[in-house]
């Protein structure tokens, strides 16, 4: 590419006459031979501004996306998954070109920082009905990660618990257990941030009642986060309670604390009670012992959003749910009966 030098020199002005002509600059004084005899170098060697250059891009729209969480950070901190499904979409997005701007519930409402035209939004996590609504009066290009409020409007990814819970049955029976138990939350937010019997519970019913296995006083209420899961197996410890020969518990935060609150009972792992967790975030691996978990694979979860994203931004005009299986991955916290 032709510099400014060049033409310059083949003028016999300096280069700041070169630039100021090209530039448009209006103070500049110099005879209008010389202004033309510039334009005509600069023309003959293909030179372009700085400006004209940028200009090559003005026709490629930057497509600009807004992401909203459900959980603020505090509640990110306890338990990582919905931390890391942003990290993935940001890296999804930024892979893709896409300028992301997060959005803020700010008096019943959704703001960005600066006031930005979206073309998309990617919702991590539940809303309300209300929520919902005034996501969309800002875009109706909505793509929910973890929910699925509206099958009809909304793109939706989701995992398969139904699958995942299978999964981990499975292999505690295939071990020889048949005293199993479940600790997580009974109700947490379903699909429209409405307290809901938890799918992960809704299924393990399923699975231990279709094989006559289900016992009641095995499940074991507690909220979903390590803490949670310490206090509720103290407490049912300390209540003189029969012990189950295995767990499976509805994340791995639970899970963390669970093990926890085992050993500050004597109570070994897996030697006494075998223990599965759901999600198999980083907490998995450093557990002691380390944890087997049913993988919920993050990476796909935000990928498949941002293409889900760029889909609708193209022209696509119906909704598409897609779910994304499950992965078993088995470490040391289970042993055979």
């Amino acid at each position: 590419m032709a510099t400014l030098k060049e033409i310059a020199d083949k003028v016999g002005v300096s280069l700041a006459t070169v630039s100021r002509v090209l530039n448009n600059d209006s103070g500049i004084l110099v005879a209008d031979e010389t202004k033309v005899q510039i334009l005509k170098v600069a023309e003959e060697l293909n030179y372009k501004t700085a400006k004209q250059r940028k200009g090559k891009n003005i026709d490629k729209k930057i497509v600009t996306i807004g992401i909203v969480e459900m959980y603020d950070v505090v509640k990110q901190l306890q338990d990582p998954y919905y931390l890391l499904l942003r990290n993935i979409v940001e890296k999804k997005a930024f892979e893709n070109d896409i300028k992301l701007v997060r959005l803020f519930k700010k008096d019943n409402n959704y703001e960005c920082i600066e006031e930005e035209e979206l073309q998309g939004i990617i919702a991590i996590g539940k809303f309300t009905s209300e929520e919902v609504e005034k996501l969309a009066d800002k875009t109706i290009n909505i793509v929910f990660i973890d929910s699925a409020p509206n099958d009809e409007l909304y793109d939706s990814v989701k995992v398969n618990y139904k699958l995942g819970v299978k999964q981990g049955l499975e292999y505690f029976i295939k071990l020889g257990h048949k005293n199993i138990g479940f600790i997580g939350e009974r109700y947490t937010l379903g699909d429209n941030k409405i307290p809901t019997f938890d799918d992960r519970l809704k299924y393990f019913y399923e699975y231990m009642n279709n094989n006559k296995l289900l016992n009641e006083k095995f499940i074991i209420n507690s909220d979903m986060t390590a803490e949670g899961g310490h206090e509720a197996i103290i407490n049912y410890i300390d209540s003189k309670n029969e012990m189950p020969t295995a767990f499976f518990a509805a994340n791995d935060a639970i899970a963390s604390g669970l093990i926890k609150g085992l050993y500050e009972r004597n109570i070994k792992v897996p030697e006494e009670v075998s223990i599965i967790g759901f999600n198999d975030t980083i907490i998995s691996q450093y557990t002691n012992p380390p944890l087997t978990a049913i993988r919920v694979h993050i990476e796909y979860l935000g990928e498949v959003a941002v293409e889900l994203i760029i889909e609708k931004i193209k022209g696509r005009n119906y909704a598409k749910k897609v779910i994304i299986p499950s992965e078993f991955v088995l470490r040391s916290s289970v042993r055979k009966i």
